[in-house]
C-alpha cells in the first residue's frame, strides 16, 4: 500500500466545524483515485493535508507504511508529487528551469542539477509538447501553459504518487483531453 489515510479530520479554526472528518482511504501502486464533490466541499484542503502542506487535527497519513508526519520533507517529495490548482510565479525562471526544480528532492544543499537531470527535464518537456515555451519566463506564460509546466515538473520529480488538484484547470480542450488520456 502506497498511501493510507486513517480517520483524518481538519478544521481551519480549532473548535469550529471541521472541513472534513472521518476520512479513510487506501491506495495501492497503479491505482487511480478521484475525489469528487461540489466547490467548497474540502477537496483541495484534503489534498493539502495529504501533501503535508496542512496538518490535520486528527488522524494519520501513511506513505509506504511510514507516518508522513515522521518523515523528512525530502523523503516525502521522493514519494509524492503535487500539482496545485494554480501556481503564482514569484521569479522569472524559464519554464525549463522551473521544470528541473522537480529534481530538488534528489539534490544536496547548494547542488546544481546534473546533466542527467536536464536530460530528463528535456525529455519530459518534449513528451508534454511544451518545447515552444520552454525557454520563456514562467512569469510570462498563460495559466494553461503554467499548468502544463507544473505537471511536467511533477513528472520530472519521479514520485510514486502524483496528486492533481483540478489537473485540467486553465487548460484548453485539446490539452484537457491529452492530460485525461495520459
Amino acid at each position: 500500500m502506497i498511501l493510507q489515510v486513517k480517520d483524518l479530520e481538519f478544521s481551519y479554526i480549532k473548535g469550529q466545524t471541521p472541513v472534513f472528518q472521518n476520512v479513510n482511504l487506501e491506495l495501492n501502486k497503479g491505482e487511480i483515485l478521484a475525489i469528487l464533490g461540489p466547490n467548497g466541499a474540502g477537496k483541495s484542503t484534503l489534498l493539502n493535508c495529504l501533501a503535508n502542506l496542512l496538518s490535520p487535527d486528527k488522524g494519520d497519513i501513511y506513505l509506504n507504511n511510514q507516518k508522513i508526519q515522521d518523515m523528512n520533507l525530502r523523503d516525502v517529495a521522493k514519494i509524492m508529487g503535487y500539482v496545485p490548482q494554480t501556481h503564482n510565479p514569484t521569479y522569472a525562471y524559464t519554464v525549463r528551469e522551473f521544470v528541473v526544480m522537480g529534481r530538488a528532492p534528489y539534490l544536496g544543499m547548494f547542488q546544481k542539477p546534473s546533466k542527467e537531470d536536464y536530460e530528463l527535464t528535456d525529455r519530459v518537456i518534449n513528451e508534454m509538447d511544451i518545447t515552444d515555451f520552454a525557454n520563456k519566463p514562467y512569469t510570462n506564460i498563460s495559466g494553461g501553459q503554467r499548468q502544463q509546466a507544473s505537471i511536467a515538473r511533477a513528472i520530472v520529480q519521479e514520485p510514486q504518487i502524483i496528486m492533481f488538484d483540478e489537473p485540467a484547470n486553465h487548460l484548453d480542450y485539446g490539452n484537457q483531453l491529452r492530460i485525461i488520456k495520459n
